[in-house]
């Protein structure tokens, strides 16, 4: 008699309800509207902002009556903590595909600090900052999203630890390099605030980031870092 397999899942799976999905007994079709609604919650969010994004806002977006959208979120609570998850799982699943295909050679880390860049202009992004902001303020939010923003967090290093070169993934400044590159260019992307020469200070910010993950006197930088949380 053969053994089940008892495998546990892989650790950087993203442990949030996917609501796309297809309860039993539903039809193939319900999953394809809820994708739809929610692609049209994230447009909603990135373009017109948190207190624009209504059930009434988003079934237009999303080309249905409202009557139908509510059959799935019979709420604007229910409809924005879905979204939340949905944007999560898609920022992920982003991430994974594009960095999956980069070779493991000398360019590696420039390609790595481009996807991330590139990624940072999308409208995921742009509804995940609009929810972050909104959740400062908004306790009930606040609920819904931490968490999710946690769970980001957990699920992007794993990926990362997974999918960089092995020698580095366990390189002692793994995590401060990437919380360098991640925050500062998140920073640069929600600010918006290089008022003077902003093509070339946006340049010269990536570029900074590409020597710092390429260069080996950027590594006695981070080691030097690192001596001050001894301290």
């Amino acid at each position: 008699m053969k053994s089940k397999d008892r495998r546990s899942p892989r650790r950087d799976e993203v442990r949030l309800p996917d609501p796309t999905a297809v309860a039993k007994g539903e039809l193939a079709k319900s999953g394809v509207t809820r994708r739809r609604i929610m692609d049209a919650a994230v447009r909603c969010l990135a373009e017109r902002g948190y207190s624009a994004t209504t059930t009434t806002e988003v079934a237009k977006a999303a080309d249905l009556t409202r009557a139908a959208m509510l059959y799935h979120f019979p709420s604007r609570m229910a409809l924005i903590e879905a979204t939340i998850h949905y944007v999560t799982k898609r920022r992920l699943d982003m991430y994974e595909s594009a960095m999956a295909e980069i070779p493991h050679d000398r360019n590696y880390f420039i390609s790595a600090i481009d996807i991330a860049w590139e990624q940072l202009q999308t409208p995921e992004f742009l509804a995940f900052t609009e929810l972050s902001l909104a959740s400062r303020s908004d306790r009930e939010l606040s609920a819904i999203f931490t968490p999710a923003l946690a769970e980001y967090d957990r699920a992007r290093r794993a990926t990362a630890t997974r999918l960089f070169p092995p020698d580095q993934a366990v390189a002692p400044w793994f995590d401060l390099r990437r919380d360098i590159v991640r925050f500062l260019l998140e920073g640069l992307a929600q600010q918006g605030g290089l008022s003077f020469d902003a093509q070339r200070r946006q340049e010269m910010i990536i570029g900074f980031l590409k020597a710092l993950a390429t260069t080996r006197e950027a590594e006695v930088v981070l080691r030097k870092a690192e001596d001050w949380t001894r301290r």
